[in-house]
């Protein structure tokens, strides 16, 4: 795959998912004919991205020591690395990482998460963060020893050129963090339930790698444990979210269809409701040096 086929290859992809995304929104998806009033309330991806389910966000430990991703990013720093999160939202990562090395800025567009990482941030009495409220994109930052990216990727349809500047600005390695599939996958056997189509899915690992390599970038891949993929512990909530993803209102035929999908699909453990059928999340840590 030549480098350009394989940049138009990822941007076609996301660009075909995000119209789907706003053909839902604008009530005129397969299986929305029977939408009351046909005006989108969702905002925003239907099927990923940091509106999505809580497993992204939620607050967690900074200190813990059962998280594999964080386990292996550790073994990337020391007490003298400077690292560069790229989207990293709320801080999952920013913030164990901040308890070992040097400095962490942290470049997040959403004053929301901006909002839950500082907050955490002071809690936790961290004064080695930085915050830079930009896209990637628009942001204009010093170089850092590690420049990291979390689960971001697959929504940015110039792939290739955001992940040249990350290189831009990495003056020891990168590592990027992605699903084999992307988080959407978990969505996918109640969308297909409810509009009677299979979705157009976001890239994961094999597609980032054929435009890593297309880039003629090489990078050492970790696999990371699978884990169970949970939507939750309320019924009620995922419920909610689901509606509001898929723009479905309440009462109508694409409803019932959505509560028959819950009925079969959800299976109820001591960790949350999980989705029969889907795989462990699979998930891997793409690395790289730069040659700066």
């Amino acid at each position: 795959m030549t480098m350009q086929s394989a940049i138009d290859a990822w941007r076609e992809r996301i660009i075909a998912h995000d119209r789907e995304a706003a053909t839902i929104r604008s009530g005129h998806a397969p299986g929305h004919d029977d939408h009351d009033d046909g005006h989108g309330h969702s905002g925003g991806h239907v099927h990923g991205g940091h509106g999505g389910f809580s497993y992204t966000n939620r607050p967690r430990d900074i200190h813990r020591t059962d998280d594999s991703t964080v386990n292996a990013l550790f073994d990337l720093i020391d007490a003298d690395t400077t690292v560069l999160d790229v989207g990293g939202g709320a801080g999952r990562f920013a913030l164990p990482l901040a308890t070992r090395a040097k400095h962490v800025t942290v470049v997040e567009p959403s004053e929301e998460a901006v909002g839950m990482l500082q907050e955490r941030a002071a809690e936790a009495g961290l004064s080695n963060i930085t915050v830079i409220s930009e896209r990637w994109e628009d942001a204009d930052v010093e170089a850092a020893d590690l420049v990291l990216c979390s689960l971001v990727l697959h929504h940015v349809p110039e792939g290739a050129a955001f992940i040249t500047k990350m290189q831009e600005r990495a003056s020891g390695r990168i590592a990027i963090v992605e699903m084999m599939e992307a988080p959407s996958a978990l969505e996918v056997p109640f969308y297909e339930r409810v509009f009677g189509a299979v979705p157009t899915a976001m890239p994961g690992v094999p597609e980032l790698l054929e435009l890593l390599w297309a880039m003629n970038i090489h990078p050492d891949v970790t696999m990371l444990p699978p884990e169970t993929p949970v939507m939750g512990r309320d019924r009620n909530q995922i419920t909610a979210q689901l509606r509001r993803r898929f723009d479905v209102e309440e009462n109508t035929p694409a409803d019932s269809r959505l509560l028959a999908a819950l009925d079969e699909l959800l299976d109820e453990t001591p960790h949350g409701y999980t989705v029969s059928g889907v795989a462990p999340r699979r998930s891997a840590i793409i690395t790289w040096k730069t040659s700066k």
